[in-house]
């Protein structure tokens, strides 16, 4: 019995098998936290996903003209058959999250095997990390495509990686990206940088810029990508998304730089500060890692400066998720190279067996469990629970939305008009057509330019994130019947009246929730 134990306590699978039990577990958590639903934003994505199902298309208000207003149309697609088998779309966004979250953990398990140079454990330890960090939790259930897009980025990054060292002849990391780019244009970003590093690569080893390889690399991303890319470009007439033109100038960024510097240093903060960084940083400086460390390194570095210069998210953590697994690696890998220093540096070459280096090993795991420990506590306690959760008031804000929808959707006529200033769940539930305050699914109000802004009284870059853009009188003119927000902002206006209708009887979700009806 004690043979067996001893067996089962040294087989890495276990610890895999752990590492999955805490994410499990993890992500339970935050799914009690939240009700057991996802965040309002990702109603969003089902709100496409069910007109698409009913036949109107991929479109927010059904005959209306159509906008892009979700960022993530692999994942919003993938929604579209829950509608179609009348499963439940929230159950099946959580599970869906869950599975590729696993699929990260195994992935980066197995990346030892894969990239030339990790340490054996450091795939393992990679896993821990990612089970135990909050953010990459809490967004495995928050029903919208993180945990899809880290994987699909995960498996490009490994499969380039092999295709790098000759590992294999199929390029199948130019049809990981392009299903990554479209999953989220960011995608885009990530498979420019790995033609950056596979240019450099390919100069400084082989004094050739291009092999066929890479060739094949390229071709396979344009067979998926390019047809997509049309389409919605021209389903749509628009470049980007709307969401981007909602959230994002290119005008005058200044103010936006500096909320996304903070946004990115919030993000640092909750995860123990800049040490693991340094540490992160140590694989490229060992010559037989250098290849896939600077590659997972000039991803996680660019897609940062990316996420500043966009000026971060209303969230604490969900912009860096796809990074956490590529990020992860080199940490774990740094934390094992600076054990080797130190086991050298005491105790030299002596015997494994010896009861001292027996010391040593005791002392790097009661290491890394407190690193565990701290990690958990940092990101998730002190991080995604008190900055995001209490901070925003989720669950009640979800309970609030949710049952003010399902009452419009059973007590007002169908050809009701709503303006909302968060368009998930109550659009979702109500199935009214709806004007999106903050345009993230309005044209007019997205593509509103820097001296309309100004105009208004307002700047890019000094509100909450994707909530800066607001005409109030393009509302008003828009007369919708029922204007339902968060706060007052409608008090005195007079083509409105604050009415107090019975669609709850919680005290705590009738506050949270300002209903205006347009006067007679």
């Amino acid at each position: 019995m004690r043979d067996a134990l001893r067996k089962w306590m040294r087989c890495p699978e276990t610890y895999l098998l752990l590492a999955a039990i805490i994410l499990v577990g993890h992500g339970l958590f935050y799914s009690h936290a939240l009700g057991y639903d996802t965040v309002d934003d990702a109603y969003i994505s089902y709100r496409y996903a069910q007109n698409a199902a009913r036949g109107y298309g991929l479109t927010f208000n059904a005959g209306e003209r159509r906008v892009e207003g979700y960022t993530n149309f692999l994942w919003t697609v993938l929604m579209i058959p829950a509608f179609v088998l009348g499963v439940n779309v929230t159950a099946m966004s959580i599970g869906l999250g869950v599975l590729f979250a696993l699929g990260c953990l195994y992935y980066v398990y197995h990346a030892t095997g894969q990239m030339e140079g990790l340490w054996p454990s450091a795939g393992l330890i990679a896993a821990l990390f990612l089970a135990v960090d909050g953010s990459f939790a809490l967004w495995s259930v928050g029903g919208l495509e993180g945990p899809l897009f880290a994987f699909l980025l995960l498996s490009g990054a490994v499969a380039y990686i092999r295709e790098l060292q000759e590992r294999t002849r199929v390029p199948v990391s130019g049809a990981w990206f392009a299903l990554a780019a479209m999953t989220r244009p960011e995608g885009l970003l990530v498979f420019a940088l790995t033609l950056a590093h596979q240019a450099a690569y390919r100069l400084s080893a082989r004094k050739r810029l291009i092999t066929r390889l890479d060739v094949g690399r390229v071709g396979l991303f344009a067979i998926i990508f390019v047809p997509y890319f049309l389409f919605r470009w021209r389903y749509y007439g628009w470049f980007f998304p709307n969401t981007f033109y909602a959230k994002v100038t290119l005008e005058d960024t200044a103010a936006q730089w500096q909320r996304g510097l903070a946004y990115v240093q919030t993000f640092i903060g909750i995860h123990l500060g800049y040490l693991p960084l340094l540490i992160a940083l140590i694989p490229l400086f060992r010559p037989r890692s250098t290849v896939w460390a600077s590659y997972l390194a000039l991803i996680v570095i660019v897609y940062s400066v990316y996420i500043a210069y966009v000026g971060g998210d209303w969230s604490v953590g969900r912009f860096f998720v796809p990074l956490m697994p590529l990020y992860y690696l080199l940490l774990a890998d740094g934390l094992i190279e600076i054990y080797y220093w130190a086991k050298k540096l005491v105790w030299g070459h002596m015997e494994e067996r010896s009861g001292p280096l027996r010391l040593t090993y005791a002392a790097a795991g009661i290491l890394l469990f407190s690193l565990l420990v701290g990690f958990f506590w940092a990101s998730s306690v002190e991080g995604e629970q008190a900055l995001f959760l209490n901070r925003f008031n989720a669950k009640l804000a979800g309970q609030a939305r949710t049952q003010m929808g399902k009452w419009l959707h059973a007590n007002v006529p169908p050809d009701t008009v709503i303006a909302v200033d968060a368009a998930g769940q109550m659009p979702f539930y109500s199935e009214l057509r709806t004007i999106d305050m903050f345009g993230i699914n309005d044209l007019h109000t997205a593509h509103l330019n820097r001296e309309e802004l100004a105009s208004l009284g307002k700047r890019m870059g000094e509100g909450t994130p994707g909530h800066e853009k607001l005409d109030m009188r393009y509302i008003i003119d828009r007369r919708p019947d029922y204007i339902i927000i968060y706060g007052t902002m409608f008090d005195g206006v007079p083509e409105y009246e604050r009415v107090d209708l019975p669609w709850t009887n919680d005290p705590q979700a009738r506050a949270f929730l300002s209903v205006y009806k347009l006067r007679e």
